[in-house]
């Protein structure tokens, strides 16, 4: 008797490792030609918004100064130099890839055959509820004196774009290659899930409690990426964290600051806590995250396979 149950997904973490050009070493060298070309777009980017800061007379040292206290994602130049900076590792890892193309890049999304939308807005409405609102309605009410909106017209809509990319960038770079680095190395789950945590809190330059909090965030992130094997499920929570804290900041209410207090990060472990309960509920007992679109290493062995037949 066939069962008509849908076949689970592979293990996210050791995917790579399906893929018949994977070498151990391989990964690696992803990492050193992304790095490389990172390093030469983020020098276009910053050549190309220096001549728009002197072009404007805007001080580019001040916009361009270090730390989330001096932090600009509310002006065009500010958006593009503090959030595009990011957003530019997208296309430096998937060129890194396709040289060494030893795998898909999709197979960095999911183990479900690339990134799956319809998971992601149905992740994205939940950590609304779990994570945004509560944060929102906490946030009105504790704030006594708004401060000025900070917002231009075009800094919203370069913001509004941007913190999706800037998120996904980080989710392609710490859950997706990093995670799946270690996980393609080392056998026990735990240990590159913690690998990937320890390397997201240490790329912000917060207090000691702000990197636990962001230390928790990268690990909440991570398991959600493991559990659903893929990363729509971390991607929408990323997004929604950081949309909000930049509105909010952006629109006057609180703002992002280098030293984060004890009761944000309460609220962290509180909300972003419930959002994973809900992944885990949604894992297990909805099923949502069973489908498979396709089998993206199989179709690419396949092709390297027919590749080097013609040979």
């Amino acid at each position: 008797m066939q069962s008509n149950r849908p076949s689970a997904a592979p293990d996210y973490l050791t995917y790579p490792k399906r893929f018949t050009a994977y070498k151990w070493y391989k990964p690696l060298l992803v990492t050193l030609l992304a790095g490389v070309i990172y390093f030469g777009f983020s020098l276009v980017l910053m050549i190309f918004c220096y001549v728009l800061a002197a072009n404007q007379g805007i001080d580019f040292q001040q916009l361009a100064a270090s730390g989330y206290d001096n932090l600009d994602a509310y002006s065009v130049l500010g958006a593009l130099l503090s959030l595009g900076s990011i957003a530019i590792a997208i296309p430096a890892l998937m060129l890194g890839n396709r040289i060494i193309n030893y795998r898909s890049f999709s197979s960095y999304s999911s183990t479900r055959g690339g990134f799956n939308y319809a998971i992601f807005f149905k992740c994205f409405a939940a950590s609304l509820i779990t994570v945004v609102l509560p944060i929102v309605v906490i946030s009105l009410i504790t704030t006594q004196e708004r401060g000025a909106v900070r917002f231009s017209t075009l800094g919203f809509i370069f913001c509004t774009v941007l913190v999706p990319l800037q998120c996904c960038a980080e989710e392609y770079v710490f859950r997706g290659h990093l995670m799946q680095m270690f996980g393609s190395w080392i056998k026990f789950p735990v240990i590159p899930i913690i690998l990937q945590t320890v390397f997201f809190a240490a790329a912000h330059p917060y207090n000691v409690t702000g990197v636990i909090s962001v230390g928790i965030m990268g690990l909440v992130l991570g398991i959600c990426a493991f559990i659903t094997k893929g990363l729509e499920s971390s991607c929408a929570l990323h997004i929604a964290n950081n949309m909000t804290a930049f509105y909010l900041s952006g629109f006057g209410i609180g703002g992002v600051k280098t030293n984060v207090e004890i009761t944000d990060l309460i609220s962290v472990v509180i909300f972003i806590g419930l959002y994973l309960a809900f992944i885990i509920f949604a894992d297990k007992k909805l099923g949502w995250f069973n489908k498979i679109k396709k089998d993206d290493a199989a179709e690419f062995n396949a092709k390297k396979a027919a590749r080097a037949a013609q040979k």
